[in-house]
């Protein structure tokens, strides 16, 4: 009765034994990470008008957007940095009749997502922006406009420290590193499954995450990490 099941047994470890590479490898993970200064800023934020009537709405909307746009300019925004797009209209019940009766009012919005360039101004525009009416849904995020060679760079990094790790780990066996056969940013289970066990990913941290609530400060510097992991074949 015991046969079957020892053949299961037998056929899956046969199976994963398949799957591994037919030669010895070592695999290992490598990072890089920086903290810099931030040099640019975005600020997204929402505004919206409400009225029983529509055109009403519409006027008080297009108020409310020049409105912003001077504010933007005041501040040495150029138009090019400034993107808009209305958000879906919307009709809702009042709690309450309106003077005129009315049940119902009509909902525009508007979102913006402001680069700023020159993070001198920021806190000025920033502290405009909390005092307007009608302005909500703020947030904001920090970049480098050299952040692409920087990810590169700390790539180029992470990749030597992969193989730094997996050199120093075949020298402990006396085995010497050979050339890598697999690579890939973060875990490679997707690549190499089952033979790899899986590694926590590791990436470009976040900048687009909104800062602690009730501040809108420019943090003084930012982080930037980049990971891989690598199967490297044993000589």
């Amino acid at each position: 009765m015991l046969l079957p099941a020892l053949a299961l047994l037998l056929g899956a470890a046969n199976a994963r034994a398949a799957d591994l590479p037919a030669y010895p490898f070592v695999s290992t993970s490598g990072k890089a990470q920086a903290w810099l200064p931030p040099d640019i800023g975005e600020l997204r934020f929402e505004t919206g008008a409400q009225h029983t009537d529509a055109g009403a709405a519409g006027a008080a909307l297009a108020e409310l957007s020049a409105a912003i746009a001077q504010v933007l300019a005041e501040h040495g925004i150029p138009d090019t940095d400034i993107d808009s797009s209305d958000l879906a209209i919307k009709t809702v019940e009042l709690s309450k009749p309106a003077a005129d009766g009315a049940t119902r009012a009509h909902t525009l919005g508007r979102h913006y997502v402001v680069q700023v360039r020159d993070l001198a101004r920021w806190p000025g525009l920033v502290a405009a922006m909390l005092v307007r009416e009608h302005v909500d849904s703020i947030s904001a995020s920090f970049d480098r406009t050299d952040s692409a060679q920087l990810n590169r760079d700390l790539m180029t990094q992470a990749a030597q420290d992969a193989r730094a790790n997996a050199s120093l780990l075949a020298q402990s066996f006396g085995r010497k590193l050979g050339p890598a056969t697999a690579i890939a940013r973060g875990p490679l289970e997707r690549v190499s499954a089952p033979f790899v066990a899986a590694q926590p990913e590791t990436s470009r941290a976040s900048q687009a995450a909104a800062p602690a609530s009730g501040s809108y400060a420019v943090p003084p510097s930012i982080p930037f990490a980049q990971s891989v992991t690598a199967i490297f074949r044993l000589q």
